[in-house]
């Protein structure tokens, strides 16, 4: 069967590319929520006419059985049903038929009820009939003889056996052939309970490998070397398996393709590339995790069009940020280490934390390779070798780690720098010059036995040894008998050129002021040269761990424009006094090498917490008693260490516990926070970073809760016993709901998704056409339980949301499986992803698509899109459900574990492909450098991603004890990003200092700065920086509603009524707003009075506004907020179907010559209700 899709038209001329590094461009002239590099308002429809989908080849046909009789035909048609996917909504009208209605939304499945009457189309006598048949019976004995001689018995009896197997064997084969290409397993169905439950299988019942067709970057023209440097991964990370075989696209659609190898056409321009190799194979034996935070370590720096520049032996790699340092590294084998808070410079708008390297440690041997030697969620760890001529020969061999080297543990939330050294010579180098080394001061307190006591190392190492207390004096001759020197001495060899000093514990201090502090496993003895005072080294090789710890200096008070400047260093002899040192000195003997995020769920209430930070936070709700629905998710932090005492072995059995530092939001809902979260006057030193003031924890594992949303689709009313807040649609007064159910079928004619308008493009328009569905939907439901009303049955023939699905099913269906070889998604098999066809012709198109940018938004909304299609009809799940699960994977996989490559069973995805969980949020930043780490911008899209994904998983897996756990974790992933979100993005300026706090408080911080509260939104939150501006435009508006957008069910859960009421004094102050933003400021504004933005909503016109929204979507969001009265009534038709064939655009009647159409250039440019004059007396230039 062929089928002919069409395409909707839209502009030739593409829209211009973001390009990406965005660190390194000014703020663009952007100014659209749309991201698509066009300026709004785009009041231009992007829908036209599609090409009906034609049938011209029957199924199977109507054979011929007898070849020398024309007439005589078979129907096979009632027998055999459709294997394709069925038309959307069209079909072809046969002279006579019967039509019965498929279970596929929008789809008449035509069925020929009457014979073929060709044959009989003029009356027979008995003679005619009876000449017919002795002629048909002549040919057949003439046939018979010449092939089987006279007695052909016997061959047709074994003919007849061949026939019969056949017929057996060819409906088999189809139907295999038919679940095969719909990636499902065999199920029989005894029952329709038993189809219903098909649907919500876990997803290891219905995963049958990726759809989409699987390609190599390389020829595209995009292979990993040109942004990844291969040669600073690990060999044992590298992938050395067998290949993929490349076979065509599975596709549950007929699709066209020229040969079995990769032969795919990427656009109309694009030559055709085909792969020489017979093969694919990933990058690393994993799933390339591309929003790690360690990514710009391995990142090669990129020309202005996406090329590797050519790097230097001296050029260092992008910062990389793990709270609170920064870090970079380089050739010369080099760890650089900076804590950027300390230069931090505050605008009224933007928080920046520069790097500098404050301090770097290495080896005084030449450094031939680097190494990423491991990496999880919370960690990397680094390899430096050492030994040119041990090296020889051997860069690509497993047996490195057997060449003298030195590692670094690099671990979000550790004080500590961390470095492991295999027989090389430790080093280190400070950013101007180092003032001095010294020993550390203690006091005679309970930590000091740690410090001091003599003990006996498990190692047979010779030079392995504890040393004891010495006997001395302080260095600078003060000589007090209340205080001890640690364990640390200056060697008789020091003099004025060359100090020389041994021990395991000291203190350097640098001449910017700061001051660290060192602590060895071993005996160390390190050489300070007076004279050139640079660097800090050892003479002789050293087989142990190193760590450093910084004493952060106290913050100043600050003024918009200044800069943090350290100030004077603590006096060496006043560290005694300090807590923070002491536990610095108590806890440096346990260091973390990884660590690993876990996570649980349960039913029941979060433990009260001390206090919150600036604002409520979500408010517990608490479920009905007959539910037992899991409420609470826990994420737990668990992290590997390792002793000094005992390097040999990574048990927990270490002598002391982990001391590591929170985030704000850790601190506000960590278990168990009175007894492992550190107070000011037991920890009194402030480590700080771009989130705020970082809070010390205890112990090698901890757990803190998120409270799981209970809000699901639109128009459910009760979820898990939790009744929803807003309005129920029953109440409603009829004329609202009839006023809205018209606005919906006006938007049904505008806007349609457009299919070339790249990932993010399409996504934003397919969900909107998804919840224009469901809005009807929900309105026609609530109108069923009403009496007299004169609208239509729900879901009846002539519905409208029966019409809106159908569009919707034609526009996402088409978009996930292409249209023949016009693909518009492909799988990556060198990194594990999915990736968008403009992507892969040019790697900033697409918002950098090709490159893992933006994920999560983009297939957000295409998520969010195919829930509601699948709730309202779970046979697009049957079809589609795999095109959909891997777009869930690609952002919201729970795993990254490796599945067989090229089994059923395949997914090769990396674990929740954006979330930082450390950060608590997500970041919008892949596969290129930034100067800022990771960013993001769009907190709200982060957030309708994972309520997406959660919808998603509900329709698809819900009702099984796996599919559930899905569920749930979807769950978790939206409650960690709202959390985030709130903390991060939402501010309430307070009088708090955010970095002081009384001693004895139970005080958490306060993210950011008194001044930048002042925006109230964050617009781009880096790792080392925050803004209040967006890449697009610094106007405030854009900066608050591009986190507003868009406007879903968790919309009312993203945003506390606290904190709106207070941003609205900042959106009630602009003077104007373009019309693209005006709907979601007046549902900005519903939040806390719905009923003054019902009667600004009146005024809106879909056309002019943001694409990804309606003026139908906002009246629904306003008439379903808490507090929106009841007896509120709009103005409209007796008739309500009355404007079916011209839409309403305002609640009054639109008649005579001010009507749009009455006017040519208002028809032309699309403008619907009230043009000349509009409702407050405005002529538009379209008037006659």
């Amino acid at each position: 069967m062929v089928k002919g899709y069409g395409s909707t038209n839209s502009s030739d001329e593409p829209p211009p590319p973001i390009t990406p590094p965005r660190g390194n461009i000014g703020a663009s002239s952007y100014k659209t929520p749309t991201r698509t590099g066009r300026s709004l308002p785009r009041n231009q429809s992007n829908s036209a006419e599609t090409t009906r989908t034609q049938e011209s080849d029957p199924l199977l046909g109507e054979k011929l059985l007898i070849s020398d009789v024309d007439d005589v035909k078979v129907d096979l048609s009632k027998s055999l049903q459709r294997r394709s996917a069925p038309d959307l909504g069209r079909g072809i009208t046969p002279k006579t038929k019967s039509s019965t209605e498929d279970s596929l939304i929008g789809n008449s499945v035509i069925i020929n009820d009457d014979m073929d009457t060709l044959a009989y189309s003029y009356e027979h006598d008995d003679s005619t009939f009876k000449h017919f048949l002795e002629e048909v019976e002549g040919q057949r004995r003439g046939f018979l003889v010449r092939f089987f001689g006279s007695d052909p018995v016997l061959p047709l009896v074994c003919l007849g056996l061949v026939v019969g197997i056949a017929i057996c064997a060819i409906p088999a084969f189809l139907y295999v052939q038919y679940h095969h290409h719909h990636h499902q397993d065999v199920h029989i169905i005894v029952s329709d309970d038993t189809a219903a439950d098909t649907t919500s299988a876990p997803h290891s019942a219905l995963w049958g490998g990726v759809p989409y067709q699987k390609i190599s970057r390389a020829a595209y023209g995009d292979p990993v070397s040109n942004f990844l440097d291969e040669s600073l991964f690990h060999p044992s990370l590298l992938y050395d398996g067998e290949g993929i075989a490349i076979t065509r696209a599975k596709s549950s659609v007929t699709v066209q393709n020229t040969d079995e190898t990769t032969h795919s056409t990427i656009g109309g321009k694009d030559k055709r590339r085909t792969l020489a190799t017979p093969s694919l194979k990933p990058f690393l034996r994993f799933p390339f995790p591309t929003g790690a935070f360690w990514t710009n370590l391995v990142l090669l720096p990129q020309t202005a069009d996406g090329k590797p520049k050519q790097s230097t032996k001296y050029q260092s790699s992008y910062p990389i940020v793990a709270y609170p340092y920064s870090f970079q590294w380089s050739p010369l084998g080099k760890l650089q280490v900076s804590y950027s808070a300390l230069r931090r410079k505050i605008q009224s708008n933007s928080i920046q934390d520069e790097f500098a390297s404050d301090i770097s440690i290495g080896s005084v041997d030449e450094i031939h390779t680097r190494h990423v030697v491991k990496y999880d969620s919370l960690s990397v760890t680094l390899r430096y070798y050492g030994d040119a001529k041990e090296m020889s020969g051997k860069e690509n061999s497993t047996n490195l780690d057997e060449l003298k080297h030195w590692d670094t543990y690099i671990v979000q939330g550790s004080p500590y720098v961390t470095a492991r050294y295999y027989g090389l010579r430790p080093e280190l180098t400070a950013l101007s010059d180092f003032s001095d080394i010294a020993c550390i001061t203690t006091m005679n307190t309970e930590e000091e036995r740690v410090t001091t006591e003599p003990q006996k190392s498990n190692s047979t190492h010779p030079n392995r040894r504890r040393m004891s207390i010495f006997s001395l004096s302080s260095p600078e001759g003060t000589g007090s008998s209340s205080k001890r020197f640690g364990v640390c001495g200056l060697s008789e060899d020091s003099n004025r050129q060359k100090k020389i000093i041994t021990g395991v514990q000291f203190v350097v201090t640098t001449q910017e002021g700061l001051m660290w502090l060192v602590f060895a496993s071993e005996p160390i003895t390190f050489e300070f040269d007076q004279a050139a005072r640079r660097n800090i080294k050892t003479s002789k090789p050293f087989q142990g761990v190193i760590r450093l710890a910084l004493v952060p200096p106290p913050a100043k008070a600050l003024s918009a424009g200044s800069n943090v400047n350290a100030s004077a260093p603590l006096d060496k002899e006043k560290l005694a006094s300090s807590s923070g040192v002491k536990r610095l000195i108590y806890h440096a003997g346990t260091f973390p090498v990884g660590g690993a995020v876990n996570w649980s769920f349960r039913y029941g209430s979060r433990a009260p917490l001390a206090s919150s930070i600036t604002y409520d936070r979500r408010k517990l709700r608490r479920l009905s008693s007959s539910t037992k629905e899991n409420n609470i998710g826990s994420v737990t932090f668990t992290f590997d260490t390792m002793h000094m005492s005992s390097l040999e072995s990574t048990s927990i059995s270490a002598q002391m516990e982990l001391l590591m530092l929170s985030l704000p939001h850790h601190a506000a809902s960590i278990s168990s926070a009175d007894k492992i979260l550190l107070k000011p006057k037991d920890f009194d030193l402030f480590f700080r970073c771009i989130k705020g003031r970082m809070v010390p924890v205890v112990g090698n594992s901890w757990t803190y809760e998120e409270k799981l949303t209970s809000i699901g689709f639109d128009d459910e009313t009760s979820i898990g016993g939790i009744q929803n807040p807003g309005l129920s649609l029953s109440t409603m007064d009829q004329s609202i709901r009839d006023l809205i159910l018209q606005t919906v079928d006006s938007d049904l004619k505008i806007n349609m998704p457009v299919l070339d308008s790249g990932a993010y493009g399409f996504g934003k328009g397919v969900a909107r056409l998804a919840q224009l569905a469901l809005i009807a939907d929900s309105i026609e439901g609530a109108n069923g339980h009403v009496k007299n009303v004169t609208n239509s049955k729900p879901g009846g023939h002539d519905s409208t949301s029966r019409r809106a699905y159908a569009l919707l099913e034609k526009h996402l269906t088409m978009w996930l499986v292409g249209d023949g070889s016009d693909r518009r998604l492909f799988f990556d098999v060198d990194l594990g992803g999915i990736v968008s066809k403009d992507g892969l012709k040019d790697v900033f198109s697409d918002f950098g698509n090709v490159r893992y940018n933006d994920h999560h938004f983009h297939y957000g909304y295409v998520l969010y899109a195919a829930a509601i299609l699948g709730r309202a009809n779970p046979k697009f799940i049957t079809q589609y459900g795999s095109y959909v699960d891997s777009l869930f994977y690609d952002v919201a996989h729970n795993s990254s574990a490796v599945m067989n490559l090229g089994s059923k069973s395949e997914i090769f995805f990396p674990f929740a492909r954006h979330k930082s969980w450390f950060d608590g949020h997500s970041f919008a930043s892949g596969l290129f450098p930034f100067a800022n780490g990771k960013s993001q911008e769009s907190s709200s899209e982060a957030t309708n991603c994972y309520f997406s994904a959660y919808l998603w998983s509900k329709v698809r897996w819900a009702g099984s004890t796996e599919g559930d756990k899905i569920v749930d974790y979807a769950r978790l992933l939206l409650a960690t990003e709202i959390t985030g979100a709130k903390t991060y993005w939402h501010m309430m300026p307070s009088s708090i200092n955010p970095f002081t706090a009384t001693p004895g408080s139970n005080l958490f911080p306060v993210p950011y700065n008194t001044i930048f509260q002042q925006n109230y939104m964050v617009g781009n939150l880096g790792m080392t920086d925050v803004t209040s501006t967006t890449w697009f435009g610094n106007e405030v508006v854009y900066v608050h509603l591009i986190n507003l957008m868009p406007i879903t069910a968790i919309t009312s859960e993203l945003f506390d009524k606290a904190y709106v009421k207070e941003e609205r004094e900042v959106l009630m102050n602009i003077d104007s707003v373009e019309k693209a933003w005006t709907g979601y400021l007046i549902s900005n504004e519903a939040i806390i009075d719905p009923n003054k933005a019902w009667t600004e909503a009146q005024s809106l016109i879909s056309t002019q506004i943001d694409s990804g929204s309606s003026k139908s979507q906002v009246l629904y969001w306003i008439s379903t907020r808490p507090g929106f009265l009841s007896n509120t009534t709009a103005s409209v038709p007796d008739k309500v179907n009355q404007m079916r064939s011209e839409p309403l655009e305002n609640t009054e009647v639109v008649a005579g010559s001010a009507s749009c159409s009455f006017h040519d250039n208002c028809v032309k440019s699309e403008l619907l209700g009230l043009c000349c004059p509009t409702k407050d007396g405005t002529m538009l230039s379209c008037c006659n």
